[in-house]
């Protein structure tokens, strides 16, 4: 009979002390620095790491957060511990997502933000939420605040996407280019095709045309979802025979270029244009009179200005006049059906 007593009151007394331990947690005091040791030093940031990891220790995740919220509040201000103390409240954040309360979860994060505004763990989550509601602005304003402390990758992305989404060019070019150095073109694709037309508008052909032939080389067949592929090969082909007549001077490639585009678009006016140049410069006139006059009964942009540069081959070859003209142009409309 004692002896059911005794494990009786064993029992009583545990059940006691474990309700009895949070309790006591949450009431405990941070240990003052003892005389002459200063509150910032090594030495008591471990004496207080230990009680926190104590309080780390207790099961009901709604005590250990009031006991955290309340220990930091009794810390010396010069105390280092502080500089690591949102990781208590990270690994609280961790804990209640793991018991499935996320709610809790939630509503920590959005206390972690208030107590620690400046951290970096604070502007990611500002960061992502700006990003995710559209609200660029405010999406740079943190990621710029991060990319000064701590750059990585994702925060290089989210910069990146807001500058092309604000129309800030050089900005969304010199993110992309950082992203690049992380990635390949098949992963960072948007940043490649960013970049051709970035160069491109800037009139820098071979920058344009290294990135647009970064894209074809990633993507020898079918192109990346979400793109429509067919009119990047057209820029792309553009662009590297532009490349090839004006920076390289190799107007048989320029050609060869021009003539991908029309595979793809055979009413593409500025490519029968552009292959009407190249043959010129080649002195392969009556090619050349056959690609400005395509240039020409196409109707579009490049329209006018092949018809000058078609009767300036063809006059000199026919007594100065341009009889005879109408039946080329009627040809190469016939070839264009």
């Amino acid at each position: 009979m004692k002896l059911l007593i005794h494990r009786l009151f064993i029992s009583l007394f545990s059940l006691l002390f474990l309700y009895m331990c949070p309790l006591f947690l949450l009431a405990q005091d941070p240990i003052q620095a003892p005389e002459g040791i200063p509150p910032e030093s090594d030495y008591m940031m471990r004496q207080h790491q230990t009680q926190i990891e104590e309080i780390m220790k207790v099961s009901n995740l709604g005590d250990r957060e009031t006991a955290l919220e309340s220990f930091r509040k009794k810390l010396d201000p010069k105390s280092l511990i502080l500089s690591y103390y949102e990781n208590y409240f990270s690994r609280t954040v961790q804990a209640y997502t793991q018991a499935g309360n996320t709610a809790k979860a939630q509503a920590l994060s959005q206390k972690m933000r208030k107590l620690f505004p400046n951290s970096l763990n604070t502007h990611m989550a500002l960061m992502s939420e700006a990003f995710n509601s559209q609200n660029y602005a405010k999406a740079i304003q943190s990621g710029e605040k991060i990319n000064s402390a701590s750059p990585n990758q994702q925060t290089t992305e989210i910069l990146a996407r807001s500058y092309m989404a604000t129309n800030n060019l050089d900005n969304a070019a010199k993110y992309s280019l950082k992203v690049l150095e992380s990635t390949d073109a098949k992963k960072g694709v948007g940043y490649v095709e960013f970049l051709a037309r970035y160069y491109s508008g800037k009139g820098d052909l071979v920058n344009s045309a290294k990135y647009y032939n970064t894209l074809l080389k990633a993507f020898p067949g079918s192109g990346p979802q979400g793109y429509d592929w067919n009119s990047i090969k057209i820029s792309a082909y553009y662009r590297l025979a532009q490349k090839a007549y004006y920076a390289d001077k190799n107007y048989n490639a320029a050609i060869k270029e021009y003539r991908a585009v029309l595979k793809i678009n055979p009413k593409h006016d500025a490519s029968h244009a552009g292959i009407g140049m190249s043959h010129w410069r080649l002195q392969q006139l009556e090619e050349a009179m056959d690609a400005f006059a395509k240039a020409v009964v196409i109707g579009q942009t490049a329209a006018a200005k092949a018809r000058v540069n078609l009767e300036q081959i063809y006059k000199p070859l026919n007594n100065n006049s341009v009889e005879g003209l109408d039946a080329r142009l009627e040809k190469a409309r016939a070839a264009l059906q």
